[in-house]
């Protein structure tokens, strides 16, 4: 970046964002439970692309705190908006349906970060951030021509029913517990996607132009995992669902310390351990996020709940952030390794709560 920044601000850019994020996840859920969704995703597109190009321009640190963390408010229209859209068309195989749904944000990283390194390399890294408005244009259009909220049947019934009960989520053990899983599963997710370029980099001494290639292998992972995994949790007992995504949380951890020693010279090797990083970590992530939310949508609202899991897990990450670019700058790559291990392992440990009193819960 020619704008030589310390990693700490870098940190506290990142972290601006979420807050933001997260404060939005929390304002906009019940909102957008009471006033539909199609329309908040409508302006979230724009008000993103405003701001991403905004973005590009702006040099003093102050600037891009403020304008990027605007750009996380913005954002955070999103999330809850199309959980809720999609539990309004589907009402069976949740599991599965949400598996698949929620690895979308996971194409748009294994297209973004191979084309985004290329344009970084070759134009800049402000080129990086003023191209992607375009597009989301050319989505927010298509999204309104092409989406509809809910079948007509059951719109003004869904929207007039639900309430956010804010005091009902704090006092479901289950859904605090799915949070503060969620909190460390983010704090791992958001200093991979963070910190990965510069640790391919730094580390395995790749070019920046093939830093972007090998990081796609994370996203890739994510989708086929939460994709095929969810698909088969779907058919099975509630209990192995249970068992299988806190051993995959589990996991996650052991695929940290395989990355870390990891030789630089075994790519092929280490490409494989971002594939299986990918899927040890973004299908629990996309299962709390988007599965429970469904899950729990007739009694708490689904945009509500999605909402509060996903802004308690960008509250982690506006601590993490700059956190760990305090680590690095201090401890280098092993203190960041131990911090993400950590987390890893307490997701693992509050998941395995969340489903040993699942049943004392109606889910639906």
């Amino acid at each position: 970046m020619d704008l030589q920044l310390s990693r700490f601000i870098l940190g506290l850019i990142g972290g601006a964002f979420s807050i933001a994020y997260a404060m939005g996840q929390f304002l906009n859920g019940p909102i957008i439970d009471s006033f539909g969704a199609k329309r908040a995703v409508l302006l979230g597109l724009i008000l993103t692309s405003s701001l991403s190009l905004i973005f590009s321009y702006c040099s003093l640190p102050l600037l891009l705190m403020i304008v990027w963390c605007l750009n996380g408010y913005a954002q955070s229209l999103g999330w809850p908006s199309v959980v809720k859209i999609i539990s309004n068309w589907f009402r069976s195989g949740r599991w599965r349906v949400g598996g698949t749904f929620g690895s979308c944000f996971l194409v748009g990283n294994m297209i973004a970060w191979p084309l985004l390194g290329y344009v970084a390399a070759n134009y800049g890294w402000r080129a990086a951030f003023s191209l992607p408005p375009i597009l989301l244009i050319l989505i927010a259009a298509i999204f309104y021509l092409g989406v509809e909220e809910s079948p007509r049947d059951t719109e003004r019934n869904e929207i007039v029913s639900m309430r956010f009960k804010f005091r009902r989520i704090m006092s479901s053990r289950n859904l605090i517990s799915a949070s503060l899983a969620y909190v460390m599963i983010q704090i791992v997710r958001g200093g991979f996607t963070l910190w990965i370029p510069a640790y391919l980099f730094e580390s395995w001494n790749l070019p920046l132009d093939m830093v972007g290639y090998a990081a796609a292998a994370i996203p890739i992972g994510g989708i086929l995992g939460s994709a095929t995994l969810t698909f088969i949790l779907d058919r099975i007992e509630e209990s192995k669902r249970r068992l299988t995504v806190s051993l995959l949380t589990l996991s996650l951890g052991l695929t940290i310390i395989l990355i870390r020693g990891l030789s630089p010279d075994n790519i092929q090797a280490g490409i494989m351990l971002l594939f299986l990083l990918g899927l040890t970590l973004y299908t629990p992530h996309i299962i709390i996020s988007t599965v429970i939310p469904m899950e729990y949508g007739c009694s708490y609202g689904v945009a509500s709940v999605a909402g509060f899991i996903d802004g308690m897990g960008y509250v982690g990450s506006t601590f993490a952030n700059p956190f760990v670019g305090w680590i690095l700058d201090i401890y280098g790559w092993d203190g960041a390794i131990i911090f993400w291990l950590t987390s890893s392992l307490l997701a693992s440990l509050l998941i395995g709560l969340l489903y040993r009193d699942a049943a004392t819960e109606n889910l639906n």
